[in-house]
């Protein structure tokens, strides 16, 4: 006498979703509701996963069992418990041992790869692998002179910083850092006084400006201390290198008492000079400082020697010329007439 076998197959839908299906089936081709064969009752749970075929053979005590499928697993077999051992392929070489028992799918999680391409960039901590059960967030890489823009790749429409591989995911992913380069400031100081700055983007070249248009004639721009060819990742101060000329001053020649009376209302006034014969005129003297002057102070002494010299008469100290000779090839000279304060320059 035949009797029923009742087979159960109780699904699950998705992985989102848990919920269970159930279906009768036959051991042939056709589906039934009920059918007749031996006295089995088989209960297949697919703990989660999805059967794509329903097929179920028993054939002189052995059984083939549907495979499941579940996003982010691989089917590994079936066990008596939902988190057992696994004691049960799909063939089974004798259906008694699962008769009237409810066995249970298990998986295993499939890793997958996450690859990076920094771009130039490093990066700390990051994962180079996951499966669908773990929720990730990747770290931002650095890169000196820029700054993170933000991931592109895998499901990224746009440059994203904040990027969580989120649980129940599946898949390789690859992911490229993205970058903006950082500008920062040059500051050129000219006699310690900010005097230009320009805003240059790291290791960009630094533009090397000629502070000689800032200064006169008697000052000369030699470039600037602490150059860099390229921007570094900082802001910069340079400073500029300027040497100044320096002057001697020059007396009108005439008598040795004379000249001795000039070179006392310099050392009135705190100076030094000396006392020299003068070359174009054998005979007469004049007093001479060494190139130690700046040219505004020898603007000074000349103006200062003007005020504290004879010019209405011949009488000593008097003084009719007085020039400036400075070490840039630069000089000038002034005179007066007789009863003139003030001197004119000869240029």
């Amino acid at each position: 006498m035949n009797k029923k076998l009742l087979i159960i197959i109780l699904l699950l839908a998705t992985f989102t979703t848990i919920g269970f299906a159930s279906a009768y089936f036959s051991t042939s081709s056709n589906m039934k509701n009920k059918f007749e064969t031996e006295d089995y009752n088989l209960k297949i749970n697919g703990s989660g996963g999805t059967y794509k075929s329903f097929g179920l053979t028993i054939n002189n005590g052995k059984a083939t069992l549907p495979t499941p499928t579940k996003s982010g697993y691989t089917f590994q077999g079936y066990s008596n418990s939902k988190n057992g051992d696994i004691l049960y392929s799909v063939n089974i070489n004798n259906v008694d041992d699962i008769n009237d028992k409810e066995i249970y799918a298990q998986y295993k999680t499939i890793t997958y790869s996450i690859s990076y391409d920094l771009n130039g960039g490093s990066i700390s901590g990051q994962k180079n692998n996951y499966n669908v059960e773990d929720t990730i967030t990747l770290p931002n890489p650095t890169r000196k002179g820029y700054t993170f823009t933000g991931w592109t790749g895998t499901g990224l429409s746009s440059p994203t910083k904040n990027v969580t591989i989120s649980k129940g995911s599946t898949g390789n992913r690859s992911y490229k850092a993205n970058w903006s380069v950082n500008y920062y400031t040059v500051n050129y100081y000219v006699n310690n006084s900010l005097w230009a700055t320009r805003s240059v983007a790291y290791n960009s070249s630094v533009e090397n400006l000629n502070a000689q248009s800032s200064l006169d004639i008697y000052h000369t721009f030699h470039g600037w201390s602490g150059w860099v060819d390229k921007m570094p990742d900082y802001n910069i101060n340079l400073y500029a290198n300027i040497t100044e000329s320096y002057c001697a001053l020059i007396t009108g020649h005439g008598p040795y008492g004379n000249a001795q009376a000039l070179l006392n209302v310099f050392k009135s006034a705190g100076w030094s000079g000396r006392i020299e014969e003068a070359p174009s005129a054998p005979g007469n003297y004049w007093v001479v400082t060494d190139y130690t002057l700046t040219r505004a102070q020898a603007d000074i002494q000349r103006n200062y020697i003007a005020n504290n010299t004879n010019y209405t008469n011949y009488n000593y100290p008097y003084l009719y010329w007085v020039a400036v000779d400075c070490t840039n090839g630069v000089g000038d000279t002034w005179t007066r007439s007789l009863g003139q304060k003030t001197f004119k320059s000869q240029y």
